[in-house]
């Protein structure tokens, strides 16, 4: 079998980190060939680990748009003559559905991995609503107009979101995404003494990730109970929001409580050694990162999103509070923090979902049986 993955960037995103994990897992197989497309370098993000794997990286090294992308794409199809075509993320996925035109063998996998046409997203004032919709329309005419596409949904949510836009039939499946077991799980944090509650969120510093909610919270909380002994470290690359959140820890003067990391190589470390996770986020596919904190045995406070309630599992199982809502999240951390008894049996309940759910090796091994299906 032959696979071709094509995907925007091998930044520092779960979907990319989800596709890799994939990678090296097919990787390994005998009678498996698997190399990446890849439309531009990401400087921070997982291409040296992917290089150094031994999977090979085709990038897309000239300037232009769609046109430049899919004429190029079509040049390594026909090279290649993949059996498997599998692409990710937006423009990957326009632009493959265009090379269709031209190039119309091997099997077409497209993955659906978050909710991005939610209305939520008329809350981001950094966002062209006008363009927004001009992106979605292309989007959803190329899905229509591309034939024998089966799509690889992550959440039921999702496959709900794009059902009616891309008018998908019968033609998909649905496989959450995996993660590794966390291997620091039993060393936690035995050197210092907690004196501090220390919130972790790990995620890109974009709006989608809803991290100006915490420092709010954070805010609210000192101001109405004098808590000040609430840490929160902040994981994750650079985005359209740093300056938002970099003004906003500045200005409210929490700069002893706050810590801005950016993108780091020891995530899976770091979250042993925190009390809780909060994501915050108003859109989601799935949310990896959660994924992770449940595999670091960790409680979680997070939006009350029917794609997050899907992944958690239960009402139970997570604190939830609405997006944006910053006094319902604070009263959420200060519940939390103030019982340990609930603190583990969410911590508990956290690990023993994702034993059940989202180990990488069930999710690699349903999506390889996919592929076998699609060729069968």
């Amino acid at each position: 079998m032959k696979v071709i993955i094509v995907i925007n960037t091998l930044g520092s995103g779960g979907a990319e980190r989800s596709m890799v994990e994939l990678a090296k897992f097919l990787h390994a197989k005998n009678n498996i060939s698997i190399k990446f497309v890849c439309l531009e370098h990401r400087k921070i993000g997982i291409e040296k680990e992917v290089t150094s794997f031994g999977i090979p990286v085709i990038f897309f090294e000239k300037s232009g748009g769609y046109f430049a992308k899919t004429k190029y794409l079509v040049e390594v199809l026909k090279q290649e003559a993949p059996d498997i075509i599998h692409s990710l993320l937006t423009e990957s996925n326009i632009i493959t559905r265009l090379s269709r035109k031209f190039y119309s063998k091997g099997k077409l996998v497209q993955s659906l991995v978050n909710t991005a046409y939610s209305e939520e997203r008329k809350k981001d004032n950094k966002l062209s609503w006008q363009k927004f919709q001009l992106a979605k329309q292309f989007d959803i005419w190329t899905a229509r107009c591309t034939p024998n596409v089966f799509y690889h949904s992550i959440t039921k949510e999702v496959l709900k979101h794009y059902k009616p836009l891309f008018k998908i039939r019968e033609n998909y499946k649905v496989i959450y995404r995996g993660r590794d077991e966390n291997p620091f799980l039993n060393i936690g944090d035995q050197e210092e003494e907690h004196t501090r509650f220390t919130l972790i969120n790990s995620g890109r510093q974009e709006f989608a990730k809803g991290q100006i909610t915490i420092l709010k919270a954070l805010s609210y909380l000192r101001e109405k109970y004098g808590y000040t002994n609430i840490k929160f470290q902040l994981l994750g690359r650079q985005g359209a929001y740093s300056d938002v959140i970099q003004q906003y820890i500045v200005e409210n003067k929490l700069e002893e409580q706050v810590e801005v990391h950016g993108f780091v190589n020891d995530v899976q470390r770091r979250l042993v050694k925190a009390d809780a996770f909060i994501f915050p986020s108003y859109y989601e596919g799935l949310g990896g990162a959660l994924l992770e904190a449940f595999s670091a045995h960790l409680p979680c406070l997070c939006s009350d999103l029917p794609v997050l309630k899907e992944v958690v599992g239960s009402e139970k199982g997570a604190m939830f509070s609405p997006p944006g809502d910053f006094k319902a999240l604070a009263e959420n951390i200060k519940l939390l923090m103030e019982n340990k008894k609930l603190q583990l049996e969410l911590a508990d309940y956290s690990l023993n979902r994702f034993q059940s759910k989202f180990k990488i090796d069930k999710i690699n091994n349903e999506m390889l049986k996919m592929y076998v299906e699609l060729l069968d």
